[in-house]
């Protein structure tokens, strides 16, 4: 079969024509880090399954991934449910869509697929039940029904649980998208969901107890940021160093066909396929970093101080 090496992170990646399935490929990383918009845009490979918005409803029905494939076969209109009419907001969750969007097959979290086989968001390293051990077959199937080679899976729950998917899914790959932690804090403070979010840390209380308790809500942020990354640092120790893969968010956006590519040949996935790429090339990848220093003023700072130590070790400061 065909062979091509290529670099990635300084390691020598052989990239084959090779059609049998690949290990999955989770995607983990703190909340407003970019994982949404890896997530989607490497969805867009000929060669990538997901779960889609149907198996989230029955997710013990794997058949479902079949529909992936509608997809592929029209591609402006994927482009547009998946990332807007302008091609640049890979994060519509909570957006107002037509009928006819929401009935299109587009990647989610999927996390009643992870339910479905009790697997916990957060995994305390008890022994791994029969049930459990379902979810790679699962996986697995829904690889081959929708017509894919490799699975990715985007769940901010994956980070206080990769232990487990390591030991479920031994080869598994893991790939961390990292990003500015101040940048992070920021985002986070506006979107629309996190007031009532439980925060795993605190006890589960929300973002709204800690307001009410006259703490600086950006402060809450920035700690959710600190304990997202040190979780997944813990989480990652357990898996060798082959199979973990790590990206910068300000990577990304400086040279997204670039990262990407890297990102596919690290999966299994041919990085240099020309539908692929050209798909790229219609998306937008827009550097949303700067919005923090130039909103946050200078008197509510003082709250981000509490991520000082880890902008360090990260290489942000």
């Amino acid at each position: 079969m065909p062979l091509r090496a290529r670099t990635v992170e300084g390691r020598l990646v052989i990239v084959t024509s090779d059609a049998r399935p690949q290990p999955p490929l989770f995607i983990v990383g703190a909340p407003r880090s970019g994982t949404s918009l890896v997530y989607r845009a490497l969805a867009l490979h000929p060669d990538a399954s997901w779960i889609n918005n149907y198996q989230r409803r029955l997710p013990g029905v794997s058949a479902l991934a079949v529909l992936n494939r509608l997809g592929a076969r029209r591609l402006d209109q994927r482009r547009a449910v998946w990332f807007g009419a302008s091609g640049d907001n890979a994060y519509r969750y909570n957006t107002s869509r037509s009928l006819a969007e929401r009935f299109f097959p587009q990647p989610v979290e999927g996390e009643p697929v992870f339910e479905h086989c009790d697997v916990p968001e957060a995994w305390d390293g008890s022994p791994v039940t029969d049930k459990q051990r379902r979810l790679p077959g699962l996986l697995a199937r829904t690889t081959g029904r929708s017509g894919g080679r490799v699975l990715l899976s985007k769940r901010i729950g994956h980070n206080r649980r990769i232990g487990l998917l390591h030991k479920l899914i031994p080869q598994a790959r893991f790939l961390d998208v990292t990003r500015d932690g101040r940048a992070v804090a920021y985002s986070l403070s506006r979107v629309d969901w996190w007031p009532e979010m439980p925060v795993w840390w605190w006890d589960d209380r929300t973002p709204q107890e800690w307001a009410a308790e006259g703490k600086d809500p950006l402060e809450l942020c920035a700690r959710h940021w600190v304990e997202e990354t040190r979780v997944i640092e813990e989480g990652l120790a357990s898996v060798p160093a082959g199979s973990v893969l790590r990206i910068r968010y300000e990577d990304l956006v400086a040279d997204p066909s670039r990262v990407l590519g890297e990102v596919a040949a690290f999966a299994g996935l041919d990085p240099d396929n020309a539908v692929w790429q050209a798909e790229l090339s219609k998306i937008s990848f827009p550097d949303k970093n700067a919005a923090w220093n130039a909103e946050i003023p200078a008197e509510q700072r003082a709250a981000l101080a509490v991520m000082d130590d880890q902008l360090n070790t990260m290489g942000y400061r």
